[in-house]
């Protein structure tokens, strides 16, 4: 029932795209191909959702190899903090923006950390939300007025944009959304100090001195020999296997496959090689029918206040 209430809420398209080799073509030709079908079915879509890596961004071995072709150039995205650099073709970037002017909501929702995607932003197709840490918080996309003090985003210049595609904006969390995921049980309050759009320069706090469930099960693993990523992360955190230097490949695995028992509240998935832990009310397919019943309702905008 609560799937199917879902669909019913809204008809999501993922946009999905081939991987590398000719990754720019692919990328483009599938923005092109989603955006006529979009347009083409009238009221039936309401909201796309998209990730980000591998489906608008895409990472080329060789970055600088990549230009692009007449009326179609490519955007290079700053590094991660992992180090990658990816890439992004204009005429992804418009074909998002065509989406948009035909009424459709476009969301970006994506497991990387709060401050990459912030960093990113400027490079990214413009969009009614933003989603980060595997969907533990949503950020929307606000006018800049006279008693704004938060981040601008300015947006990188890209072919076929017009002025308005290219206006700089303000960007606001979601707090019905952020109330959820401070709960004591499910990420608590502790790590989103440093990581606001506000006050971003204080110091996170220790993820051993972090209050939640999130963050018990976190030192939980910790004092087992697993070794997180935590940085840049305040509702979710990351077992990367390749860094595990303390538990065997065994252990990794029974952790990566359900078979060592976690704690209820909490959910977990598996991304090329990495399992990610965070509140259950969070992850992606519960902030996607979150934002749906927000943008399907009578007006289709989200309340800012």
């Amino acid at each position: 029932p609560r799937i199917r209430s879902f669909v019913y809420l809204c008809y999501v398209v993922l946009v999905l795209v081939v991987q590398e080799s000719n990754a720019v073509n692919s990328a483009s030709s599938v923005a092109l191909d989603t955006t006529r079908a979009a347009m083409s079915t009238k009221d039936d879509i309401q909201v796309i959702f998209s990730d980000v890596d591998g489906t608008l961004v895409h990472y080329p071995k060789d970055v600088d190899k990549h230009k692009g072709s007449p009326g179609n150039s490519i955007l290079a995205l700053p590094p991660s903090s992992t180090g990658m650099r990816g890439i992004i073709s204009s005429r992804t970037l418009a074909q998002c923006q065509s989406l948009r002017r035909h009424g459709k909501k476009l969301v970006i929702i994506s497991g990387m950390r709060t401050a990459t995607l912030l960093k990113r932003l400027p490079y990214l197709p413009r969009s009614d939300a933003y989603c980060a840490e595997a969907g533990g918080r949503i950020f929307y996309p606000i006018p800049i007025h006279e008693n704004y003090a938060g981040p601008v985003i300015k947006l990188e210049p890209y072919d076929g944009a017009s002025p308005n595609d290219l206006t700089s904006f303000g960007i606001v969390e979601d707090l019905d959304w952020r109330a959820r995921m401070e709960h004591s049980k499910a990420a608590g309050v502790d790590g989103f100090v440093g990581m606001e759009l506000k006050n971003a320069d204080r110091e996170p706090i220790a993820i051993s001195e972090r209050k939640g469930l999130l963050w018990d099960w976190a030192n939980t693993l910790v004092s087992k020999g697993y070794m997180l990523d935590t940085k840049g992360y305040s509702t979710c955190f990351r077992l990367n296997r390749k860094h595990q230097t303390n538990v065997s490949e065994e252990d990794f695995d029974a952790l990566a496959f359900n078979r060592i028992s976690f704690p209820e509240g909490l959910s977990t998935s598996v991304n090329l090689g990495c399992v990610d832990f965070y509140p259950s009310e969070s992850g992606k397919k519960n902030c996607c029918a979150y934002l749906c019943k927000k943008f399907c309702s009578e007006n289709g905008t989200p309340d800012l206040s």
